[in-house]
């Protein structure tokens, strides 16, 4: 559009146009521009496409004209000697992006992260979504957004597990005489059918130094093996190594040559709780970094979701790297989705 046009386009609107509107040309402007950041970002990650998504070769991709929505599309050229597929992609294939529509509203979905509001809050916005939509979309993102483990925990680690029953929420087995579990359907608020520790807990475990540095896992049960899987190649020799005394601790320690500290856990009288515990000595050894962070875990996962499915557990475990205090810009978040590499 000329400067002309604009001009008197501008002066018209300005002019003539109603209170209602000029909201409603608010609205679709807003939508406009979400819209061309979010392609850009998707343009941009474009530029960087060296491989195939599907097969993985090098050299043979070349651009391919562009799709309906006018983002670039590649092919994978199949050499006489065996290399490529010969399959079509664009920048969003092989991402949890991929076949995701509605770019327009990526940036003010996003935006609902920092506040963890439930499904049912983000549709009461007016977003112009479906709640199952709205589902698909909150464990996309979360896919992209999940935080790489940290190259190394050293100095003082603490270690621990954190038990969350085994759900499967959201599921009709039991409707359909095809139960997930051999129990019966569990509701809202009730606890495990067994006593103690058992199968129907799910671990999660979480090592954290002082530096704020944390990774957390979950696990199939806690055995020795797979705490030694996702902590050894983390942990540096000649740590500090605090955790319970769980045998599989001491041989996590012995494995990753680290000094190994059992924390025990004062067990309460009535005398001590009336008289109070000793204060905590200043620079002493414990487990209260750990615990804290099991306790916003805890919070999340129980309080402000109600429980989620053990299959998306790992999402939501990414949702602690927000916080509600400090919202971050969504398409700051949104550039980092989009144009960060995927594995």
């Amino acid at each position: 559009m000329d400067a002309t046009l604009y001009a008197s386009l501008k002066k018209e609107i300005l002019k003539s146009c109603s209170t209602e509107q000029l909201i409603e040309i608010e609205e679709e402007v807003r939508a406009v521009l979400a819209s061309r950041a979010s392609e850009a970002l998707i343009a941009t990650r474009s530029l960087s496409i060296t491989a195939c998504p599907q097969c993985g070769s090098t050299g043979n991709v070349v651009g391919h004209g562009r799709d309906a929505a006018g983002r670039q599309r590649f092919r994978c050229i199949k050499t006489p000697d065996g290399q490529g597929c010969g399959r079509t992609f664009n920048a969003l294939t092989g991402t949890p992006f991929s076949r995701m529509r509605k770019p327009e509203l990526w940036s003010e979905f996003i935006g609902h992260f920092n506040l963890k509001s439930s499904l049912s809050k983000i549709i009461d916005t007016g977003i112009k979504i479906s709640r199952h939509t709205a589902f698909r979309w909150r464990h996309r993102f979360l896919e992209a957004f999940t935080p790489k483990k940290p190259e190394s925990l050293s100095g003082i680690v603490e270690v621990d597990e954190k038990y969350f029953l085994r759900s499967f929420k959201g599921h009709r087995g039991w409707k359909r005489q095809k139960p997930p579990e051999p129990r019966p359907p569990r509701y809202r608020g009730s606890g495990a059918l067994l006593p103690g520790l058992s199968w129907q807990q799910v671990p999660v475990l979480t090592g954290i130094d002082r530096n704020h540095k944390h990774t957390d896992a979950v696990l199939k049960s806690r055995t020795t093996a797979q705490i030694i899987e996702k902590l050894a190649p983390l942990i540096q020799p000649g740590a500090i190594l605090c955790t319970d005394d769980f045998k599989g601790y001491a041989t996590l320690a012995n494995e990753v040559e680290a000094e190994h500290r059992v924390i025990e856990t004062p067990k309460d009288t009535w005398l001590t709780k009336a008289v109070g515990h000793t204060p905590r000595r200043k620079g002493a050894l414990g487990l209260g970094r750990v615990n804290s962070h099991h306790e916003m875990m805890e919070t999340q996962v129980n309080r402000i979701f109600r429980g989620v499915s053990t299959e998306y557990l790992p999402n939501y475990l990414t949702m602690l790297r927000f916080d509600r205090h400090q919202p971050a810009d969504p398409m700051k978040l949104l550039k980092e989705a989009l144009v960060s590499p995927y594995g």
